[in-house]
């Protein structure tokens, strides 16, 4: 009888990922769309002569497309396990793993370590193509103050939301219930919560929700940002915290309720 351990359940796991199509089509797609984008938003920037090009004008045009890599590796994140759910897999992985808790581990870790790889050539790529628009001697390079803390943020952002997204999927365990929580939660909440806070309050609530903790990863200035954002440290550790507890109430679902 082959030990069932968490190694193996981490190879299955990263198996299954690299085994669909549908995962390479996606990051395939999603990455061309956003360093398109971002080439885009670059050239319309400085079609006209005497554009300006701020660090943070050119940072934030270059990552402008990578909220809407935050929405579908989000709902990427819940497919990867509500899928298995709806399809009755999730039966099959339980009887191979009946402890439970290390496949939801197993697949915070595979998806983690498919998407991070990917994310960091796709905001490289953003910014390389972004800025190619701009004068010479405006661009950026990696020496330059906040471009790497920037990159890796706006890598990891997406990234840290897809994890939220599994968390979030494994405790409601349907697709289309768990994408349109996901969905309120990170686009309408933090409009609404913009809308109807006073503005005292707004500011010290609003950059607690999580996607607004995520995109202060990349974030050099929040002048054009419509709530006060969090400096890049406490940022991180409250999007370490909505991803903890999320997968920690998943964990505890998966662990409490049989599928």
């Amino acid at each position: 009888m082959i030990r069932v351990t968490f190694p193996r359940v981490l190879a299955a796991e990263c198996g299954k990922l690299r085994a669909l199509r549908s995962t390479w089509a996606m990051f395939g797609v999603v990455a061309i769309l956003t360093v398109t984008l971002a080439g885009v938003i670059g050239w319309n920037a400085n079609r006209l002569p005497g554009a300006s090009n701020t660090p943070a004008e050119i940072i934030g045009r270059a990552f402008l497309g990578v909220d809407v890599f935050s929405l579908v590796l989000g709902a990427f994140g819940i497919m990867a396990i509500t899928g298995e759910f709806g399809s009755g897999l999730i039966r099959a992985t339980f009887a191979a793993v009946p402890r439970r808790l290390p496949v939801l581990g197993a697949k915070a870790l595979a998806l983690t370590a498919l998407a991070v790889p990917v994310m960091l050539l796709v905001c490289v790529a953003s910014l390389a193509v972004s800025q190619s628009f701009a004068p010479a001697a405006d661009r950026l390079g990696a020496g330059d103050p906040d471009v790497l803390r920037a990159v890796l943020g706006a890598a990891a952002a997406p990234v840290a939301l897809a994890l939220f997204g599994l968390g979030l999927g494994a405790v409601l365990r349907h697709s289309a219930t768990a994408i349109t929580v996901y969905v309120l939660l990170v686009l309408v909440l933090p409009a609404l919560l913009s809308g109807a806070l006073p503005e005292s309050v707004r500011d010290h609530v609003v950059k607690f929700v999580p996607v607004a903790a995520a995109q202060a990863l990349y974030a050099v200035r929040s002048d054009g940002n419509p709530f006060t954002m969090l400096s890049p440290g406490p940022a991180a550790a409250v999007t370490l915290a909505w991803v903890l507890l999320a997968l920690a109430a998943g964990g505890a679902v998966l662990w409490r309720r049989d599928p």
